[in-house]
């Protein structure tokens, strides 16, 4: 189940990395943004401000997807990175998030992806405790 959960991951994430190429507004202005932008005072990311740095976001993405689908392929050996990788994604989001708005480096769209990984991350911990580093009976 693991591995299924990560290989999803993956394939959701270039999903998302194709609407951010032909339609970032899309995500930067849904439903569930605008509304922790209204909750947190958060300001709202415009995909029309920064156009290469949306496509570079996007390719980003887009690597970390294709990341997850080839570690979803390699079992339990490639869970832990996969499992660190993303909960550090959303530690790092959400501490950006913190930061006094007067910096403006907190957004929606980033506190958005952040509960994402998070609760990826949870997902992925009940689907295996061992991604904390654990080893196995074999290993």
């Amino acid at each position: 189940m693991a591995d299924t959960l990560i290989k999803y991951k993956g394939l959701a994430d270039i999903l998302v990395a194709g609407i951010l190429t032909v339609n970032a507004s899309t995500i930067y202005d849904s439903v569930p943004t605008r509304f922790l932008a209204s909750l947190t005072g958060l300001h709202m990311s415009s995909a029309a401000a920064a156009p290469g740095f949306n496509q570079s976001i996007a390719c980003m993405v887009a690597a970390v997807g294709v990341g997850h689908v080839v570690a979803a392929q390699y079992g339990r050996a490639a869970r832990p990175p996969i499992f660190a990788m993303n909960l550090t994604w959303a530690i790092l989001g959400f501490l950006t998030c913190a930061t006094p708005h007067e910096l403006g480096l907190g957004s929606a769209t980033l506190l958005m992806s952040s509960f994402n990984h998070l609760a990826f991350s949870i997902a992925l911990y009940f689907a295996d405790p061992l991604v904390l580093g654990g080893k196995t009976k074999e290993g």
